[in-house]
């Protein structure tokens, strides 16, 4: 019967959504944990530049009392900056800290909230109530946790070459589908192009194709990061922001995985699909 294989589609949808939650909520916990003692770069800052002047940078670091609990603190220095430099450095990596933190606690409260409905909605399921079957359906399809079927079609195999997309200015964003193709696009890209990554999240390394991108351009390849990373459903997703020229890859690092020096700048943005489709769109004229 149609009912009762539609209320099995519901009732699958439903326990997909929940695990999926699941894994969110999990991932925002991890990232909360990678960010760790947020404060502790504003007191390194503030450190530095009280003992500004007692401090020998060519050792690389410094040990000084914190005053929050009078031990000792390890503060580590860039040996080509001033100390007034490097307490700046601390002071921009906190007020990112800060607010990736409270990105993705607000999304952590959202998640937390969105799973409590969802398990309701579990507890409450009707599958003999072809009334609540066709509603919930409704609602799974709004939450793309039902996708509706596309006919005479079949996955097309992934491309070779990254995610090619088009911003509005015609400038080429380029986002990478796994991790060796991540390393492959990041590392040969040219050192003057932009580079884009979600903040504390997974997701793909994306090479803005230019120098100079406008702030529109910007905002969409932040957009696209955005979209393609554990990010997707979450709102208001920040993302790190620099130059190719900045990024290194450590000896021995697990394929995917870089670091950067200097400072990145943050955009917030809110994952868009349509916008995603769109510019992919521009890449097919």
């Amino acid at each position: 019967m149609e009912t009762e294989s539609d209320a099995n589609e519901v009732i699958e949808a439903i326990k997909w959504q929940i695990h999926h939650t699941k894994k969110q909520i999990e991932s925002l916990n991890k990232a909360i944990t990678r960010i760790g003692d947020v404060e502790q770069l504003k007191v390194k800052g503030t450190l530095l530049k009280t003992y500004a002047s007692q401090i020998d940078t060519k050792k690389g670091y410094v040990i000084l009392p914190d005053y929050r609990d009078h031990k000792e603190i390890t503060i580590y220095l860039d040996t080509k900056k001033s100390i007034i430099d490097n307490a700046e450095t601390y002071f921009h990596q906190y007020h990112r800290d800060q607010r990736g933190l409270k990105t993705i606690q607000d999304n952590l409260n959202k998640a937390e909230k969105n799973l409590q409905k969802q398990i309701i909605r579990q507890t409450n399921f009707d599958a003999t109530d072809s009334h609540q079957i066709e509603l919930v359906r409704k609602q799974l399809i709004a939450e793309d946790a039902i996708k509706t079927k596309i006919l005479h079609s079949s996955k097309a195999p992934e491309p070779a070459h990254p995610r090619r997309f088009y911003t509005t200015d015609h400038v080429l964003v380029e986002v990478g589908k796994n991790s060796d193709q991540n390393d492959h696009l990041t590392l040969t890209a040219n050192k003057d192009y932009y580079w884009m990554h979600v903040s504390e999240l997974a997701g793909s390394h994306v090479v803005v194709h230019s120098a100079h991108p406008s702030k529109q351009t910007l905002l969409e390849a932040a957009n696209l990061t955005a979209y393609y990373s554990k990010g997707r459903g979450l709102k208001q997703v920040p993302v790190d922001v620099l130059k190719v020229g900045q990024l290194f890859k450590p000896q021995g690092a697990k394929s995917g995985l870089v670091m950067f020096n200097g400072k990145a700048d943050t955009l917030t943005v809110d994952p868009d699909k349509e916008l995603a489709q769109k510019l992919a769109e521009k890449n097919l004229k």
